[in-house]
Order: structure tokens, then C-alpha cells, then sequence
């Protein structure tokens, strides 16, 4: 693989990073928005706010600069805390130093009086010494949460009123290795048993019919099949045998909790005693369902948020090198940018002064790009930038750098030349290679480029007066039909 192919897989390789860097900062932004949840860092040193995302600032009405604003100092941030709920806010501040991290559920009084529940997280990080350095913690709005909880304990009680003449229980079981992963006490006292006792027993399906009437086995191992093939929700109402060997009626209520490669691999269901009053409050039944799997949902997604974020941390930590790399590369193409070229021609000065021979610099400007790109959008636009850094790298030599400066301009240092006529063979190549056609949806777009070249020392003595000449040399091509080289 030759260096230029090399450096070809490198730049398309780190694009692809790059890519994938963005699609996760977008990822987290939407998981924060969904779950209304912000992240921010707190500096115990200077003792006052470093950093937030917007969800962070969104949660308190402002910007994130404003929130960095307001902010500044601890005693600023208590006034944003509801009068009631100091105290517990400064003892759980005060447990994070010592224990490490934070858990705490308080209220926030806004400036326009609007009062917010919300839940923080926090953890101490400390410097490479070993001090503590500042806390990272996750801030959510739970205040819709609060009033759903308000609802269900609303919709508790009157659960529990049904309860005093029905029985409830609910339960999630693993189909794939046959063993409930969960039971609640309602369901096990309803089959006359303990949680602790059915959780410790792998059962079958054909283990839980002995369980059944016989006269009902058949009508519910046909639910059961049709349930796993087509993972519809199945409800039915069927006879048990208690372990005590009393019969009662039932009334179940399953759907499919995970599902894998198209199969039900985890089912969740609620079940209802229904022997004396068979349809007796089979909404409030709905209606825990219900409210259950939202607690459960929301419990998922909020440590799928916390998962990502710590996930983010550690890609971040990873990233920090590859974008220095980026500091002195330009991040479409992966070419060195116009402060390493600089760097570069200096040291090509140096060499041809020490060694008596010439260095040149190219200023290549594609010719009607803007009429492209305009045409074509900017994503196709990039891919002609692309693709000219590309032909560009196979034109020039190893110890040769091109930089891109610019929208459509890069920068050519050609090294340790013995003669003119080197840099003259690679501008009537690159004239050549550049003006082929590029394939954009599915058309054959012509581009061409104009070459200014100034020598090193004739037309100049440092970096700039090199530059300068060349991109006068360039434009003087442009003026005079384009489509070709010229020297200074």
C-alpha cells in the first residue's frame, strides 16, 4: 500500500469517527430531550458552575450561558432551590464530598415563581493527585413523574380498595429458560404459594397445565401458542388448581415484555382472582397494567440515560487524542492544515538554503466549484473536495505537503528541487488528473484547476512572500482562461 493510500484509509477512517462522534453527541442530546434529563460539571475549585448541556439549562428556564451565569458561586445556586428544601439540598450536597456521590429528589423555585420537582445524581471526580477537582451529575425534570405518582397512588388506593374483594398479582417470566425472573406476593398468594417458592422452581409450560383445570388446558395452551408466534397481548380467563388443591378462577393478562428474532423471549402479565366477582373492577386491572409498565419503561429508560452518558464519558476520554490530530488537520479531507504547511515550508526554506536548491509553492484554486456546489448541495460538494485532495496526494511525491487553505484552495510545498522543471511535470499532472471527471448522482462532472507557483528564492525569501506570489501567479491563470499552471 503505497503512503498515499495510506494516507487515504487514515482520513477515511477518522471521517468515519468523526461521523460516528456526531451521531452519538445528536444521540445524547435526544436521550436528554426524551428523558428530560441535563448533565453538568461543578468545580469545586473555583466553586462555581463549568459546564452544562442545554436539557441542563432548559430544566431552569434559560440558556446555557445564562445558567453558567447565574451560577457562579454556591451561594447563587441555593436561590434557586425552594426555601423548604435547603436543608435536605445541603446535607445531600455535603454527603457527596464524603460519600462520593449524590441522590436526592428536591424542588426548584424559578424566577417567574414556577416550582419544578426534580431528581439529581452526582459523583465526585477527582484530579491525577487524587484531589477532589469537581463533581459530575445528571439533573432531571421529574415533575410530570410527580404527578404521575400522585395519580398512581391515587389509583394504589383504590387498587387496594379492589384488592379487599379481588385478589391481584402481577409477574415477568423468561419463556427462553422457563423461570419467572419475577413475581409479586399478590400473584404467588392467589395460587396459594410464596414469591420465594415459584422463584426458585424452573417451570415449564407443560408444568404450570398440571396447575390447571382440565377442562380448560386445551383452550388455554392454544392461547399460549398463538401468543408466542404472533406476540399479541393475550388475555383469558381460565380455572387453577391452588397448592392446597381449591379451585379458582383466574383471569390473565400477558404481552410480550422482550422479543428476539422474532420470538417472545420475556413476557410480562398480571393475573386477578376472579372467582367471586369475575368481572368485578377489570379496568382498575388495566389501569395497573398500565401504570406499571410505564414505571417500568421509564425505569429503563432512564438507565439506558445514565448507561450512555457513562458510555460517552469514556468515548470522549478516547476522542481527546484523535482531536488533536484534528488541530492541525483540516476535517473534511484529513489534509494537514494552513498552519502545519506553514511549519513545513519553513523547514523547505531551510533545507533549500542549506543544500543551494529550490523549493516552490503551488496555490490551487478549483475553477467554477461555487456553480457546482450550488448545483449539486453541499454534501456532493464535499465529495469533490475530496476526491481533489485525493488526486493531488497521488500527483506529489512522499516529501511533498498539501494543505487545504480554504473553501476550494490548497497549498502545495514541493521540497529539496533540483531544478524547475520537477514542479513544472507535477502542475501540468495535477491540470491533467484534476480535470477528469467526477461521478456525482450518477452524472460525469467536469471541474478544472487554476495553478499559481512562486520558487523559493526567486520570488521570494520567507513563507508569506512565497504564498503571496503564488496566489498571485494563481489568480493571473484565472484572469487569463483558467485551466492551467503559472509561475510566479
Amino acid at each position: 500500500m503505497t503512503s498515499s493510500e495510506v494516507l487515504t484509509l487514515k482520513s477515511s477512517k477518522l471521517d468515519d469517527e468523526l461521523q460516528i462522534l456526531r451521531r452519538r453527541e445528536v444521540l445524547l442530546e435526544a436521550t436528554e430531550r426524551i428523558a428530560k434529563i441535563g448533565h453538568y460539571r461543578w468545580n469545586y475549585k473555583l466553586d462555581r458552575l463549568e459546564s452544562c448541556s442545554a436539557e441542563y439549562a432548559d430544566i431552569f428556564n434559560m440558556t446555557m450561558d445564562q445558567v453558567i451565569a447565574s451560577q457562579s458561586s454556591w451561594r447563587m445556586t441555593l436561590d434557586y432551590i425552594h426555601p423548604d428544601d435547603h436543608e435536605i439540598y445541603e446535607a445531600n450536597a455535603a454527603a457527596l464530598r464524603a460519600n462520593k456521590s449524590l441522590n436526592v429528589d428536591y424542588r426548584l423555585l424559578l424566577e417567574n415563581g414556577e416550582v419544578k420537582h426534580v431528581r439529581e445524581y452526582g459523583i465526585v471526580v477527582c484530579d491525577e493527585q487524587g484531589q477532589e477537582s469537581s463533581s459530575f451529575g445528571l439533573l432531571q425534570d421529574v415533575t410530570e413523574q410527580v404527578k404521575h405518582e400522585r395519580d398512581l397512588a391515587y389509583r394504589d388506593e383504590l387498587s387496594r380498595q379492589a384488592e379487599s374483594i379481588t385478589d391481584i398479582g402481577h409477574f415477568l417470566y423468561d419463556e427462553t429458560n422457563e423461570v419467572y425472573l419475577h413475581v409479586s406476593e399478590g400473584y404467588a398468594r392467589i395460587y396459594g404459594t410464596t414469591a420465594d417458592a415459584i422463584l426458585k422452581n424452573i417451570k415449564s409450560f407443560e408444568a404450570d397445565l398440571a396447575d390447571i383445570h382440565k377442562d380448560d388446558k386445551n383452550m388455554v395452551e392454544r392461547e399460549y401458542r398463538n401468543y408466542i408466534e404472533t406476540a399479541k397481548e393475550c388475555a383469558i380467563e381460565f380455572r387453577i388448581y391452588r397448592n392446597n388443591g381449591e379451585e379458582r378462577w383466574i383471569r390473565e393478562l400477558t404481552r410480550a415484555y422482550r422479543i428476539k428474532e422474532n420470538r417472545v423471549t420475556q413476557t410480562i402479565g398480571v393475573i386477578q382472582d376472579i372467582t367471586e366477582r369475575i368481572n368485578f373492577e377489570q379496568e382498575i386491572l388495566k389501569a395497573k397494567a398500565s401504570l406499571e409498565q410505564q414505571v417500568a419503561d421509564r425505569t429503563i429508560e432512564l438507565a439506558n440515560t445514565i448507561k450512555q452518558l457513562q458510555s460517552e464519558i469514556s468515548e470522549r476520554e478516547v476522542v481527546t487524542s484523535r482531536l488533536k490530530f484534528l488541530a492541525n488537520h483540516d476535517a473534511l479531507t484529513g489534509l494537514p492544515s494552513l498552519r502545519l504547511c506553514k511549519d513545513r515550508l519553513e523547514r523547505a526554506i531551510i533545507d533549500a538554503h542549506r543544500n543551494k536548491q529550490i523549493a516552490a509553492v503551488m496555490f490551487l484554486d478549483l475553477d467554477g466549484f461555487k456553480l457546482i456546489n450550488d448545483s449539486y448541495g453541499h454534501e456532493l460538494g464535499d465529495k469533490i473536495l475530496k476526491e481533489t485532495a485525493n488526486r493531488i496526494q497521488t500527483e506529489i511525491r512522499e516529501t511533498d505537503t498539501v494543505a487545504r487553505i480554504g473553501g476550494d484552495e490548497f497549498l502545495i510545498i514541493l521540497s529539496s528541487l533540483p531544478d524547475t522543471r520537477i514542479a513544472e511535470r507535477i502542475a501540468a499532472n495535477l491540470i491533467g488528473r484534476i480535470e477528469e471527471d467526477v461521478v456525482l448522482d450518477n452524472d460525469n462532472v467536469s471541474i478544472s484547476a487554476s495553478i499559481g507557483i512562486a520558487l523559493y528564492p526567486d520570488n521570494g525569501s520567507t513563507s508569506k512572500e512565497l504564498i503571496r506570489n503564488a496566489d498571485r501567479a494563481m489568480y493571473a491563470v484565472k484572469n487569463s482562461g483558467k485551466n492551467n499552471f503559472k509561475f510566479s
